[in-house]
């Protein structure tokens, strides 16, 4: 079909300020930090990235800024390849994150996100975009952009029959709505504990067999198959930075299920993508690409 997408992303697009740091001041307390990078980010804008890279037609559909962070953030999407006809440049500052990493072995990270022009994605916009998203394989959704957005997006899709999934990050509450009209709904073990703060995980993907699929950083994933709990080991993987990971995963799994129709084969292929994702600085420039993914496959 001409111009169908195999991915088309409805999210944000930031610009990340990493602070490598030995560890966190407390309060009142100022600290030298050991290193300073600022990279293009905003989790809509990862998983498009990710997704071009792994070999698929990508667009994104999104808000930045009449900034130069805006400007980059155009330029970075044409430099990958991806369709930027319905990112919009508004009268609002490009949305940005603060990232600290902590220097020490698990390299943990924290995330501050200011949504700035994230906020001013409408449905109006939505509207304009329709012709790719009804042309999309599947749809991918975050929480970095008005609720009311993610839900008609939902809405719509589900009425021409749009798969979509749903990486719940940052949680807001769901309504039963938005759960029961997405395809996958991919959070990770902050959020599915937030989702279903009285349930174990188990329970949990066992309510939403085939739909919920839980993400458990170096250990892998999880999900229920109907007839039992699927735990998918991750790879083992020397961490450097784990930003970006879980948006690696979801680009990862959805490119290969879009292909293959296959829920475990495609959470074993997005283990890979996004171990080897975490062993470089970096929410978009550590995303392997199909090659480098190929290349370990072969390898191990």
């Amino acid at each position: 079909m001409q111009n169908q997408y195999d991915i088309v992303v409805v999210g944000s697009i930031n610009m990340d300020l990493f602070f490598e740091i030995n560890r966190m001041p407390a309060i009142g307390e100022t600290i030298e930090g050991q290193a300073f990078h600022f990279l293009q980010g905003g989790k809509g804008a990862n998983q498009a990235i990710a997704a071009v890279k792994l070999g698929n037609k990508v667009a994104m559909i999104g808000c930045v800024g009449k900034t130069a962070f805006g400007t980059m953030a155009i330029k970075n999407f044409e430099k990958y390849g991806v369709n930027h006809t319905h990112v919009h440049q508004v009268d609002d500052y490009t949305g940005v994150a603060l990232v600290t990493i902590q220097q020490t072995k698990k390299r943990d990270n924290s995330i501050i996100i200011v949504p700035g022009a994230n906020r001013k994605l409408t449905k109006e916009m939505i509207n304009q975009a329709k012709p790719i998203l009804k042309k999309a394989k599947m749809v991918l959704l975050q929480l970095e952009i008005p609720m009311e957005v993610v839900e008609y997006v939902i809405d719509f899709c589900a009425e021409y029959q749009i798969p979509v999934v749903l990486n719940p990050a940052p949680y807001q509450t769901l309504t039963p709505n938005i759960i029961n009209k997405v395809t996958f709904i991919i959070p990770n073990e902050i959020e599915i504990n937030q989702m279903f703060p009285n349930h174990s995980i188990e329970l949990s993907c066992a309510q939403y067999p085939n739909k919920l699929i839980v993400t458990r950083g170096t250990m892998g994933a999880v999900f229920h198959n109907r007839t039992e709990l699927r735990i998918i080991s991750g790879i083992k993987a020397t961490p450097v930075d784990s930003t970006g990971a879980g948006d690696v995963f979801v680009a990862a799994f959805v490119s290969e299920y879009i292909k293959t129709k296959e829920i475990e084969s495609s959470i074993q292929y997005a283990n890979i993508c996004a171990g080897l994702s975490i062993m470089r600085i970096g929410a978009q420039e550590s995303s392997p690409t199909q090659e480098e993914v190929e290349n370990y496959i072969h390898s191990s």
